[in-house]
């Protein structure tokens, strides 16, 4: 009976589909064949837009990526050493913006992620961001595409070995990533989490091997397929082991058993912390986080911040589950809450300074313009977070009316801006209406000017330099 089978399907918050060049719209794949070209006659900087623009249309077409990469690979060979220098100074400093888009929407990471790649092709971090974004946008191919990089380059890695693993299954490649989490198991014999994930492979291959996929396809019937109740039973374990509860609780029984002859194994500690969280059990995983801290002698500054994680993930639980009038309440004690605790993990940890930035972020949502400046004053000092602080202090002046200062501030992000990106035409478009406001208008039409020649369809750029050129007439 089909029915009783349980199928293992992840399905990521933002799925969508990755796309052959006859599937595409007919644009984006005009834009590719134009780039195809140009890269064929070594033009590659307007290869470059054009696969960016056919990417920008079609984020899930993967034949235009691959023929990015390969442009930006050509590109970078070009490059003086001076140049390949500058472009990861440059590309280090678009990582925060990528890192913040990977909360809310991937894709938007995405396109980050290929800029930092533009400058330097051979970022370990910008391949990251891409296999973690391309993951969550449910681009299976490109994640594959990025985390190979990474192993090339870190293959001995184990954070990046189990992600290169998930990308293989998520493609179907069930033997490599059999082959390649056992020997990471090798490596790793004391951990786990890796031997765990090493025995649900290998389990899987069986079932593949063993002519489940066809039952999955509907080519089989599973009772075919299947050798003895106890194996069915099996089955329909695996098929639920991905991040659910019943494996997390399986491992929990066990890490908690060994805690009671290994007290202060901060190993397994955090495990349990991480498990509890899987399970949606917060205040468990914030007390194990805080045992570890406590069996540590000192704090941890990843762990400070995962309690505060785990609070904030609590809260959102609530906030599901409750009514509007209660939901809205609960939002608001959420943001203080979180504008407190990203306070003190910026106070206990002062070198931080990607927490200053974060926490300005928080203030300047919050409209507490004062504070947000002090936190980007100090942020700014960080190579990674410099532009984006400076970007928010020049909003933040402007919203306080010092239109000379965010002119000042927003122009001086600008200059340390090489690469026209969609964080450089955020600046432009902030600083066109700073010197709007002061009357300067022939000097702000030519920041909306810069947009419009990228992105006509940029906010209401296109609204903007239009009605200037018919006010000529």
């Amino acid at each position: 009976m089909h029915q009783n089978v349980i199928v293992l399907m992840i399905t990521p918050e933002y799925l969508m589909e990755e796309k052959t060049q006859k599937e595409v719209h007919p644009q984006a794949k005009e834009y590719f064949e134009k780039g195809i070209a140009a890269l064929r006659k070594d033009n590659l900087d307007y290869a470059s837009k054009l696969f960016e623009q056919s990417l920008k249309k079609e984020p899930g077409f993967f034949e235009c990526r691959e023929a990015l990469r390969l442009n930006q690979f050509k590109r970078a060979e070009k490059k003086s050493s001076f140049s390949k220098i500058f472009s990861k100074t440059t590309s280090s400093s678009l990582l925060p913006k990528g890192q913040l888009a990977l909360r809310n929407n991937p894709v938007e990471a995405i396109e980050v992620a290929e800029q930092i790649l533009n400058e330097d092709p051979y970022s370990v971090m910008g391949n990251k961001l891409l296999g973690e974004a391309a993951t969550l946008a449910g681009f299976n191919k490109t994640a594959l595409f990025a985390w190979e990089w990474v192993m090339k380059q870190q293959p001995d890695d184990k954070n990046n070995t189990i992600k290169y693993c998930d990308a293989l299954v998520s493609v179907g490649e069930l033997s490599k990533a059999d082959e390649c989490c056992s020997e990471l198991a090798k490596r790793h014999p004391e951990d786990l989490a890796v031997l765990q994930l090493s025995k649900n492979l290998s389990a899987r291959l069986t079932m593949s091997e063993g002519g489940y996929d066809k039952v999955v396809e509907g080519e089989a019937d599973y009772r075919a397929v299947l050798k003895n109740v106890s194996e069915a039973v099996l089955l329909e374990q695996e098929n639920r082991r991905s991040e659910q509860e019943s494996t997390a609780e399986s491992l929990i029984k066990e890490y908690e058993k060994r805690l009671e002859s290994d007290v202060n194994n901060l190993k397994i500690i955090r495990s349990l912390a991480e498990l509890y969280s899987r399970k949606k059990d917060f205040n468990r995983s914030v007390e194990y986080y805080k045992l570890f801290n406590k069996t540590n002698l000192r704090s941890d500054a990843g762990v400070d911040r995962a309690i505060v994680k785990a609070r904030l993930a609590n809260f959102d639980k609530q906030i599901e589950s409750a009514e509007s009038l209660e939901a809205e309440q609960l939002c608001k004690e959420r943001d203080q809450f979180e504008i407190k605790q990203i306070q003190q993990l910026s106070d206990s940890y002062p070198s931080d300074l990607s927490l200053r930035f974060e926490l300005g972020v928080l203030q300047f949502k919050a409209n507490d313009i004062q504070s947000a400046i002090k936190s980007f004053q100090r942020s700014q000092s960080s190579p990674h977070s410099e532009i984006a602080s400076l970007t928010y202090l020049g909003q933040c002046f402007s919203k306080r009316g010092m239109n000379d200062m965010a002119s000042r501030t927003l122009q001086n992000a600008l200059d340390k801006k090489e690469v026209m990106d969609d964080e450089k035409m955020d600046l432009y478009y902030q600083l066109g209406c700073v010197l709007e406001k002061t009357g300067k208008i022939e000097e702000s039409i030519e920041q909306f000017k810069q947009i419009y020649e990228r992105d006509i369809d940029y906010r209401d750029v296109s609204d903007r330099v239009d009605s200037y050129y018919m006010n000529l007439e």
